[in-house]
């Protein structure tokens, strides 16, 4: 039987200068995309850096812990604005083991306590804050720190439930242990001088509430108030609520999430998480999955982490994160990952932090220090922490990653490169470490960065022996910020050469 041999070269031109300067496609995993088919401009990790400058690769910034460090999971935040009395009396809001606190200087302070430990849920309506975690009392408070969270006035006979929204004047709660897809509904605000709002949900008398596909083998998780409807969410199942006597009565779609903290409201619409995937609901009223280019992550989250998912927008309306645990991908590990999309640019990353975090400030307002809006984030070891603030994450410095696409440079993946020269095009990242890889990394060594090029200095670095070759090659830059931004424009490869390559049996 013919065997096949080692090809040999027939002669070796110099090919053109070959730029790799726009990585404007972000993150497109592995498992994506063909090789190809994957866009040039695109990389397969991007662990820690954003593309927010079009085209161009920088550090993320740090995060902050703002008051006293709690113990074990934050399970709730919510910034309470005042918009009756004075400002002071706007509160941030904690939920961590069985006390709810509010911040008072760089410390949090109980206004509620002996609770069942759990996730919590907010909303407001009447310039009161309403609690609920699907145990203890529905509870209001006027973010006045000489009174308490109370289960009287405008929370007099509310039922118990998970999940809560103010939408068309009302508040609506779900979740009940007893009846799980019963949706509850306040009176609408009566005209007194002082208006208030009653509950009439007795499960043979009351008539404040309508069932959402009942015992149909599947669980609500969540509410959402968008534009002039309410999306009830199942796992598996996304319904419309219009108004207290108009609703879907079929699933609208068989999409929904496991996670109420995944839900997160838009200037582009809804967005949330499913097994299947990140998808939005947009202001027309369609469901689309937006998560393609980062199928390999997808695929890579167990089902445990499903009810864990917590997303966030940053204050600029543009970029939405999501927590997502520890995952493993193709042998890789990130520990307590957060996958980035940019609305305006349909354009992902991701992110890697020293814990994970469980509960965000998902919509406006945002909290605010005064000065400077932030999204505020809580962790699983007590920390809550602003988000894209300082240059390391609380005192642990930022470990970072960028691996180009694969790249066999002439468009040709049966000549082998020969590359000697290139030079490196960035602001910061001295001491970043240059390594790359060729087709000799089959997919069982993918993790395999032995082969180095250098380090980059300050500016703008230049190689005279790099000595790559390959019939196709990826370039890695990897590295820990030493407190400093560090901005990236990607490489050009000058004099390269390629053999061509003839293939004997």
């Amino acid at each position: 039987m013919p065997s096949q041999k080692e090809p040999t070269a027939k002669f070796v031109p110099t090919l053109p200068p070959i730029v790799r300067k726009s990585m404007r496609s972000g993150l497109i995993t592995l498992g994506a995309v063909s090789e190809n088919e994957r866009p040039e401009t695109s990389v397969t990790e991007s662990l820690n850096f954003h593309f927010d400058a079009i085209g161009s690769a920088t550090l993320r910034k740090g995060i902050t812990r703002i008051g006293s460090q709690l113990s074990g999971n934050i399970l709730g935040l919510y910034y309470y604005v005042d918009t009756v009395n004075a400002s002071p009396k706007t509160q941030l809001i904690v939920a961590n083991g069985t006390n709810l606190y509010y911040l008072s200087g760089n410390s949090f302070v109980s206004i509620r306590s002996g609770l069942t430990a759990g996730k919590t849920r907010f909303s407001t309506l009447l310039n009161y804050v309403f609690a609920v975690n699907g145990t203890d009392a529905t509870a209001i408070w006027d973010g006045n720190t000489g009174g308490a969270f109370a289960t009287t006035g405008n929370a007099l006979n509310a039922p118990i439930g998970k999940f809560i929204e103010n939408f068309r004047g009302r508040m609506w709660i779900m979740g009940n242990s007893t009846y799980p897809s019963r949706l509850y509904y306040s009176s609408i605000p009566s005209s007194a001088t002082t208006p208030v709002i009653t509950w009439d949900t007795d499960p043979v008398t009351g008539v404040q509430y309508s069932d959402i596909s009942p015992q149909d083998g599947d669980f609500p998780t969540g509410l959402q108030r968008y534009r002039n409807v309410m999306l009830v969410f199942k796992t598996n199942r996304l319904y419309r609520v219009f108004s207290s006597g108009s609703g879907d009565v079929d699933p609208y779609c068989a999409v929904g999430t496991s996670s109420q903290e995944s839900v997160v409201e838009t200037k582009a619409g809804v967005f949330f998480h499913h097994s299947s995937g990140f998808y939005q609901y947009n202001i027309y009223g369609q469901v689309q999955e937006i998560s393609r280019p980062i199928w390999d992550i997808i695929k890579a989250i167990p089902t445990s982490a499903y009810t864990d998912v917590a997303g966030w927008l940053e204050p600029d309306g543009d970029h939405l994160c999501w927590s997502v645990g520890t995952i493993t991908v193709r042998g890789t590990t990130y520990t307590n990952l957060v996958v980035r999309y940019s609305i305006s640019t349909q354009c992902w990353t991701h992110y890697s932090y020293p814990t994970q975090f469980l509960t965000s400030i998902r919509r406006q307002p945002f909290y605010t220090d005064g000065t400077t809006q932030f999204a505020l984030c809580g962790d699983n070891a007590g920390n809550v922490y602003e988000m894209n603030t300082g240059l390391t994450d609380d005192g642990t410095p930022i470990y970072y990653s960028l691996i180009h696409r694969w790249d066999n440079l002439d468009g040709i993946l049966s000549t082998r490169k020969v590359v000697m020269t290139g030079n490196f095009s960035h602001i910061g990242g001295a001491m970043s470490n240059v390594n790359w890889q060729n087709e000799d990394n089959d997919p069982d060594s993918l993790n395999d960065w032995t082969k180095s090029i250098g380090q980059l200095k300050t500016v703008n670095t230049g190689f005279n022996a790099m000595d790559i070759k390959g019939r196709k090659i990826r370039i890695r830059i990897s590295g820990q910020s030493a407190g400093q931004p560090f901005f990236y424009d990607g490489y050009e490869l000058i004099g390269a050469q390629h053999e061509f390559i003839q293939f004997t049996t």
